[in-house]
């Protein structure tokens, strides 16, 4: 008998985004069950449209957005994915519709008209921010909903996209097994892989048993706006949704849920098994500036998997002063890893330049977006005596991003995002948080936490977020 000590079954108060994605994964699957993906032709602009890939903010009206939607499909075991594009509009904030991508991409000007009279009408031109506000692109034009009129509209994203490749790895929950000998738990101190996600589009799974035995995934869906995958087994919807965890290196939320009963049950994964975390001292004044730089950063000039990873929590206090504490985490074999504070003694962080004296660690960090490797940020140094060289694709998310309108749900359960140090849940005003900008992450209290909140957008829902408190949970969303 094996017990894992993170993983909990739960009950949601609602439907969650889960079967949303789950229900567009049954449509694909059924649209192209009867062709391989080969037969499945992808037009150059449709690859192209998919750089820039994300949910843009819209000036039409509070909570409007237009989002270009990718989701990869993989079926009965095939290597090569199907990409589905689809154009989520919402112009007033309040609904949305969504369309498949038929018109015409150039790499820069969206044009898709319908044929039918007073149809959908998009004209838009998409351009990459430099990153000095935290946006990765804008768009700007005009937009007609079928049967209304057209509206011009400005907007922004925060978005990059990523492909599932990026995760390749193998994963282990968080929390170190426990296994019963002779009637007493004792902590095991081998992990047993619990997923891998291998470059090539395969994924390997133990459904639970947590006996390492890793079994194929023949069908899944990849959503590329919030790293999230989808695939389901009878009655069971399983779902993986990505990220990173500093000396954790990658890491997933796997939760299953029940689609007749609705029961959750949910662990955390991360690639670094056993990380090493040492302690803070003093943090560093400079961490502000850092933390504008977080990001997984693999560096396979060193070895497969190495990565240093940045990642930064801000507590705001007196709801005026944020207060920054950066982690970094360092992996040189892409085994094990040691996550760091960034403290004010032995590092500093100097015209963009890392400087790590006790680990021997200076890097640079440069903003400029790589139309190759859609990466956002390069970094250049060394670690010792070996040179470094990556990139990251991923990009911090203020907090004030999910604002704009209250997410709610069919239960009576409401949040207001009001600013990135205040967020009221259920008429409760909740200031003393910590909020980590490269996962969507809330907790409250910062130093105690007994709310957890997991930000991102749900398809036509737009922002949603997942809110955990105690074993309740629940799902909010702007547009019901």
């Amino acid at each position: 008998m094996e017990k894992s000590q993170n993983t909990e079954s739960v009950k949601h108060a609602v439907s969650s985004p889960m079967l949303e994605l789950a229900s567009y994964h049954k449509e694909m699957e059924e649209k192209y069950q009867d062709l391989k993906p080969d037969e499945v032709k992808i037009s150059p602009d449709t690859l192209s449209l998919i750089s820039f890939n994300g949910y843009y903010t819209l000036n039409s009206a509070t909570g409007a957005f237009f989002a270009i939607d990718t989701n990869m499909y993989i079926q009965n075991g095939a290597t090569k994915p199907i990409y589905d594009v689809a154009l989520l509009i919402s112009l007033d904030g309040k609904t949305s519709a969504r369309f498949p991508f038929t018109g015409t991409f150039d790499g820069s000007h969206l044009v898709q008209v319908s044929a039918a009279i007073e149809g959908l009408s998009i004209d838009l031109r998409f351009n990459r921010t430099d990153g000095s506000d935290g946006t990765t692109a804008t768009c700007s034009g005009a937009i007609a909903l079928p049967g209304k009129l057209s509206k011009e509209v400005t907007g922004f994203t925060y978005n990059n996209p990523i492909p599932s490749s990026l995760f390749a790895g193998e994963y282990y929950e968080k929390e170190p097994l426990y296994i019963s000998r002779n009637g007493k738990y004792e902590k095991e101190t081998v992990a047993l892989p619990v997923m891998r996600i291998d470059s090539n589009s395969q994924i390997f799974y133990d459904f639970g048993a947590n006996d390492g035995n890793l079994q194929p995934v023949l069908s899944y869906s990849y959503n590329m706006n919030m790293y999230y995958f989808a695939f389901t087994v009878g009655t069971s919807i399983t779902s993986l949704i990505m990220g990173t965890a500093a000396e954790g290196g990658f890491a997933c939320n796997n939760m299953t849920e029940d689609s007749i009963s609705k029961a959750i049950s949910s662990r955390s994964l991360q690639t670094i098994p056993f990380p090493t975390q040492e302690s803070m001292e003093i943090p560093n004044l400079s961490s502000n500036e850092l933390a504008n730089f977080s990001g997984y950063y693999q560096i396979p000039s060193i070895a497969p998997g190495a990565f240093i990873s940045i990642q930064a929590e801000y507590i705001p206090v007196l709801g005026s002063i944020d207060i920054y504490l950066v982690k970094i985490g360092v992996s040189l074999d892409g085994v094990s890893a040691t996550g760091y504070y960034f403290d004010a003694e032995k590092m500093s962080f100097v015209n963009n330049t890392l400087t790590m004296t006790d680990q021997s660690i200076q890097i640079v960090f440069n903003r400029e977006y790589n139309s190759e490797q859609k990466s956002l940020v390069t970094i250049s140094g060394s670690i010792g005596d070996k040179k470094v060289d990556g990139y990251t694709l991923f990009n911090p998310v203020p907090l004030a991003v999910f604002g704009g309108v209250p997410m709610t749900n069919s239960k009576g359960d409401s949040l207001t995002v009001v600013s990135d140090s205040e967020v009221i849940y259920n008429g409760v005003k909740m200031e003393s948080i910590l909020y980590v900008p490269i996962m969507y992450i809330l907790a409250n209290p910062w130093d105690a936490p007994t709310t957890v909140m997991s930000f991102g957008t749900s398809g036509l829902k737009g922002n949603t977020c997942i809110v955990i408190q105690g074993k309740t949970t629940s799902i909010v969303s702007a547009i019901q």
